[in-house]
C-alpha cells in the first residue's frame, strides 16, 4: 500500500523559498558593500574613513570582495550548489574579507568591526543559531589572532580589549537573533495550527450543512445568493449549471451568481418583505429597488408579519428567515424545511397513536362485551326470576362500564377550557368534605382533614379542581382499602416556597408497585377489575392546563400509621397562564 503524504508540511520545507530569497538579499547587501569599499579605495577616502594602516592591502581586498560578491551572485543564478553549502561559502568569504579589511584598517578598533557583527547576524538568520555560534567563535579567534599578529609582527598598538569586546558583541548578536528566531518559529507554528483549526472547522461546518436535510441559503439584501446547499437546491429545483460561482467574487463571474428572484420569485418576495421589517428604511428602499419590478407583486402578496412562511411550489416547504451581521454587511440566513417529510412523520405518528388508542379501546371493551354476551345467553335460558335478577345487574354494570369508557375517551379528546379563579383552600376543602361526608360514611371511609394554613389560596378552574379531587378520592376508595375493608383517607394542604400551594389526598392502602408508579398516569392503565384507566390521566391533563403539577408518592402522610399512596396537586397561588 502506498504511503500517504503527510498532513503537515515540515518547517524547513515551509522556510526554503524564504531562505533563497533571504540569501539573495544578503548577497545584494554584499555587492553594495563591495562597491562602497572599492569606491573608497579609488577615491582615496579609505584611509580617512576606515583607517590608514595599509591602503594597498585595503584596495586589493576591496576589489577581491567585489569579484567574490559577483561570483556568489552567479552561483545563485545557476543553482548549482545547495542552499546551505552556498550560505556557508558566503559566511566564510565574509569573515576572511572583513578580517583582511580590518587588518588593513588598523584592527578591531575601527569601523569594520560593525560590518563583521552585521555579517555574523545575517549568518545566524540564514543558517540558524548553531552554525552562527560556530562562526561567532571562529570570528572571535580570528580577531584575537589578528591582534596578536599585529602586536608581534607589525608592532602595532595592542588592541586586545577591543578584540575581546568585539567577540563578546558577536556572541550577543547571535544569541539575540537566535532568541528572536525561536520566537518567530513559535508564532509561526501557532499561526499554522490556528489556520489548520479554522480550516478544519470551516470545512466541517460546510460538510454538516451539505449533509443537512434542511435547505440552507444565504442571501444578500439585493437578492443575490452567496451560498446554497444541496437540500435547498432540491427544494427550489435549482439546476446545477445555475449554481453559484465562487462566492463573494469581484470579477465578471459575480454576475453569474444565482439570484433568488430568478429561482423562486415568491420566496424572494417574502424575503424582501422580511428585510423591509428588519433593516433600516433606507436599506430596505435600496434593497427593494435592486430586487426589480418583477418582485413587486410577490412582495405585495406576502404577509408582512407572518414568519415563517409555507410554500407549495415547486415543492412543499417552510421558509424561516434569520438576520446575520457579517463583515461584508447584512445577510439573511434562509432555512428551508421540507414539509413533505415532516407531513409524513406527523402522519406516521398519528397512525401510530391511533393504533395504540384503538388497541387499548379494543382491549378495554372486549372484557365487558364478553360479560354482557355471556349474561345475555344465560338470561335467554333463565327459568326463574332469581336467575334473571342476578344476570340483569351484570349486563347493566358492564354497559355502564362501556359508557364510562366512551365518556372518558371523549374527555381525553376534548381540550380543556380553563377559567381560572381565586380559591380559598380552607373554605373549599370544608365544602368538599361536607359534600362527601355521607357517601364516605356509607362506604366505611375513615377520613381526616388536616388543618389548612391561614391565607392558603390558589388560582384554579373550580370545576377542574372538583373533577381532579373527585378522581383522586375515588382512586383512594378503590385501591386504598385495608384488610378489614375500611379506607383511611387523609386530606390536607400546605404552602410551598415561591408562591405554590400543595393539596394532598392520601390513603393507607398497600401502596404502589414500581411498575404502577411508572405507568400511573398513562391512559388505560389500571389495576382494578372495574377500572377504565382514564381518571388519573385526565386529572393530570387538567392540572397541566391550569399550570399545575400532579404527582404520586409511595407513602401516606407522616401522621399515617400505615404505608400507602399520596397524590399531591401543586398549583400556583397567584396563577399561571393557562394552556389554550
Amino acid at each position: 500500500m502506498a504511503r500517504s503524504a503527510p498532513l503537515i508540511t515540515p518547517h524547513s520545507a515551509l522556510k526554503e523559498p524564504d531562505n533563497w530569497r533571504g540569501i539573495r538579499l544578503v548577497n545584494a547587501y554584499r555587492v553594495f558593500l563591495a562597491f562602497a569599499l572599492v569606491a573608497a579605495s579609488i577615491s582615496g577616502r579609505g584611509p580617512q574613513v576606515f583607517g590608514q594602516q595599509d591602503i594597498y592591502l585595503f584596495g586589493f581586498v576591496a576589489w577581491g570582495y567585489l569579484v567574490l560578491a559577483m561570483g556568489f551572485e552567479f552561483l545563485l543564478e545557476l543553482h548549482v550548489l545547495p542552499f546551505r553549502v552556498q550560505a556557508h561559502l558566503h559566511a566564510l568569504g565574509d569573515l576572511i574579507v572583513l578580517m583582511l579589511v580590518m587588518h588593513a584598517s588598523g584592527g578591531p578598533g575601527g569601523g569594520i568591526a560593525l560590518l563583521m557583527i552585521i555579517s555574523v547576524g545575517l549568518t545566524s538568520v540564514l543558517l540558524g543559531a548553531g552554525a552562527a555560534m560556530g562562526y561567532a567563535a571562529l570570528a572571535t579567534l580570528m580577531v584575537l589572532g589578528e591582534a596578536v599578529y599585529a602586536s608581534v609582527v607589525d608592532h602595532y598598538e595592542r588592541q586586545f580589549a577591543a578584540a575581546g569586546f568585539l567577540g563578546f558583541a558577536l556572541f550577543v548578536v547571535v544569541i539575540l537573533v537566535a532568541t528572536f528566531e525561536q520566537r518567530l518559529q513559535k508564532i509561526e507554528r501557532l499561526t499554522q495550527r490556528r489556520t489548520r483549526e479554522v480550516n478544519y472547522l470551516s470545512t466541517l461546518a460546510v460538510q454538516i450543512i451539505e449533509q443537512s436535510s434542511n435547505g440552507v441559503l444565504i442571501s444578500e439584501p439585493s437578492g443575490r445568493v452567496d451560498y446554497i446547499n444541496s437540500a435547498a437546491r432540491n427544494l427550489l429545483a435549482v439546476r446545477r449549471q445555475d449554481d453559484l460561482a465562487p462566492p463573494l467574487a469581484d470579477d465578471d463571474a459575480a454576475a453569474l451568481h444565482l439570484r433568488l428572484q430568478d429561482a423562486h420569485p415568491a420566496l424572494a418576495g417574502s424575503l424582501a418583505a422580511w428585510y423591509a421589517q428588519h433593516l433600516p428604511a433606507e436599506m430596505g428602499d435600496s434593497m427593494g429597488d435592486s430586487m426589480g419590478d418583477s418582485m413587486g407583486d410577490s412582495m405585495g402578496d406576502s404577509p408582512r408579519g407572518s414568519w415563517p412562511i409555507e410554500f407549495e411550489q415547486p415543492n412543499r416547504f417552510r421558509a424561516e428567515f434569520h438576520l446575520l451581521h457579517t463583515e461584508l454587511g447584512q445577510r439573511a440566513l434562509v432555512v428551508l424545511i421540507d414539509l413533505t417529510a415532516e407531513d409524513a412523520r406527523v402522519q406516521q405518528n398519528k397512525l401510530a397513536s391511533l393504533g395504540r388508542l384503538t388497541a387499548s379501546i379494543a382491549h378495554e371493551v372486549r372484557n365487558p362485551l364478553s360479560s354482557i354476551r355471556q349474561a345475555s345467553e344465560l338470561l335467554a335460558d333463565a327459568q326463574s326470576d332469581e336467575e334473571r335478577h342476578t344476570l340483569i345487574p351484570i349486563i347493566l354494570r358492564q354497559s355502564e362500564r362501556i359508557n364510562a369508557l366512551v365518556e372518558g375517551i371523549l374527555d381525553v379528546a376534548r381540550r380543556p377550557q380553563v377559567k381560572p379563579a381565586p380559591i380559598d383552600v380552607a373554605q373549599w376543602m370544608q365544602e368538599f368534605t361536607e359534600l362527601h361526608r355521607l357517601d364516605w360514611a356509607a362506604n366505611r371511609v375513615i377520613w381526616q382533614l388536616h388543618a389548612v394554613p391561614a391565607g392558603c389560596t390558589l388560582v384554579f378552574d373550580v370545576s377542574h379542581l372538583w373533577q381532579i379531587m373527585d378522581n383522586l378520592v375515588g382512586n383512594a376508595l378503590r385501591h386504598g382499602r385495608s384488610d378489614d375493608g375500611e379506607v383511611r383517607l387523609q386530606l390536607g394542604a400546605k404552602i410551598l416556597p415561591q408562591g405554590w400551594v400543595e393539596l394532598m389526598v392520601c390513603d393507607e392502602g398497600a401502596g404502589l408497585t414500581p411498575q404502577a408508579h411508572t405507568a400511573l398516569f398513562e391512559p388505560f392503565f389500571t389495576t382494578h377489575a372495574d377500572g377504565v384507566g382514564l381518571g388519573l390521566y385526565i386529572s393530570r391533563e387538567l392540572a397541566l392546563a391550569n399550570g399545575a403539577q400532579l404527582i404520586a408518592d409511595a407513602g401516606a402522610l407522616p401522621e399515617a400509621s400505615e404505608p400507602g399512596t399520596c397524590f399531591r396537586l401543586r398549583a400556583p397561588s397567584n396563577g399561571l397562564k393557562p394552556l389554550d
